[in-house]
């Protein structure tokens, strides 16, 4: 003879194995046990029926109130879901799945809770070994970047240095020859020193490169900061450039002054470096505005080169990051990277935009007043 439905239905639940099937009651005490139970926690029927099913708990999750904070969420929202540490009785620990249901009467009121545990314990620890080996393979690829980025930089600072170093060397030479020749005349020794100074100017500038970058990487004190007259500074580095033979395609436009508490020779280089770029990289007029803004300054560069596409635009202030007519240009990629690094140190904002190809590129640098951590906004 078949035994009825509810029966049926006991005789099942006391048969699986896989989960940890089992009632509470409303005092939280175990009533009933099935064999998936023993299986996961390891305590017969007649070892745990009667006990509080907090022993299945941590003793820092019994001491924090988490056993009874999931009865509490249970009668509260009918069904509370948990994922967590959990003790078998040798005291080992596993990692388990929990669904606690509340048991209601006819009149809603809650006379017990059904408890489904799962043991996760292997998932959890196939999911954590392919997480490590995801954090393994990602410090392999953060390794292989940088030895690219080490590559790529010792080819293009070996490429850059050996310029001024060649030309200096052939100056050097041409001394030498035209003095055992006797004749080294006036006009020729000042072409060679002119060289030789050109080549020494070259050489020093792209050494300061270097230093900075190495600075900025070992995090080294960077900032002398003091109050400054920024107005008067980015004259001073205007006039600078005029007196290179650029003032006709400069137009300035710094109609009020500006003071802000800054490294001044940190803004120098940025200024000297926004506006060396637009000259280099465009043949026409090159705009430069200095404005109060949100509690700080605004710089802004404007050229008519050949602009940026939005792949340039990404990668221009990341290390060798250069403009599409680079190639034709002397320098290592790192000006505007340092400067960029010089702006959000003293915790401003320097961004680019451009049109389009052949419409130019607009140079942005934003700086507080005072020095603060580095600002989001564009």
């Amino acid at each position: 003879m078949r035994p009825p439905g509810d029966e049926a239905f006991r005789l099942l639940v006391e048969a699986v194995l896989d989960y940890a099937i089992f009632l509470l009651g409303p005092d939280g005490r175990v009533l009933t046990w099935n064999l998936g139970a023993q299986r996961i926690k390891g305590y017969s029927a007649a070892e745990i029926i009667g006990q509080h099913y907090s022993v299945f708990y941590t003793p820092e999750d019994r001491a924090n109130g988490r056993p009874e904070r999931v009865l509490a969420g249970a009668e509260r929202d009918g069904r509370y879901e948990d994922e967590g540490w959990r003790l078998r009785k040798d005291g080992s620990r596993f990692w388990a799945d929990v669904v606690v249901t509340a048991l209601r009467d006819a009149n809603s009121r809650t006379y017990g809770y059904a408890k489904v545990t799962r043991d996760l314990t292997e998932r959890r620890a196939s999911e954590e070994r392919e997480r490590k080996l995801l954090v393994e393979q990602e410090a392999r690829n953060a390794a292989e970047e940088a030895l690219q980025a080490r590559d790529q930089f010792l080819g293009i600072a070996s490429h850059e240095l050996k310029t001024p170093i060649a030309s200096l060397y052939l100056a050097t030479q041409a001394l030498e020859h035209a003095h055992r020749a006797g004749k080294l005349d006036d006009e020729r020794l000042e072409k060679s020193l002119a060289r030789m100074s050109g080549a020494t100017d070259r050489l020093t500038s792209l050494v300061s490169e270097l230093l900075d970058v190495t600075r900025l990487a070992a995090s080294e004190r960077y900032l002398a900061v003091a109050p400054t007259d920024v107005g008067a500074l980015v004259r001073e580095r205007i006039d600078g450039f005029v007196d290179a033979g650029y003032g006709d395609r400069l137009r300035v436009r710094s109609a009020v002054e500006v003071r802000a508490r800054v490294d001044p020779t940190r803004l120098d280089q940025v200024v000297t470096n926004l506006v060396d770029n637009a000259l280099k990289y465009s043949t026409g007029p090159v705009k430069i505005e200095l404005k109060p803004a949100d509690d700080g300054f605004l710089i802004s560069v404007a050229d008519s080169g050949i602009g940026l596409d939005e792949d340039a635009l990404r990668h221009l202030f990341e290390p060798f990051g250069r403009a599409p007519n680079a190639a034709e240009i002397q320098g290592m990629g790192l000006g505007l990277y340092i400067a960029r690094q010089i702006v959000e140190r003293h915790g401003g904002w320097i961004r680019a935009v451009s049109p389009g190809l052949n419409e130019g590129s607009v140079f942005r640098v934003w700086m507080p007043s005072e020095p603060r951590e580095a600002d989001d906004r564009a």
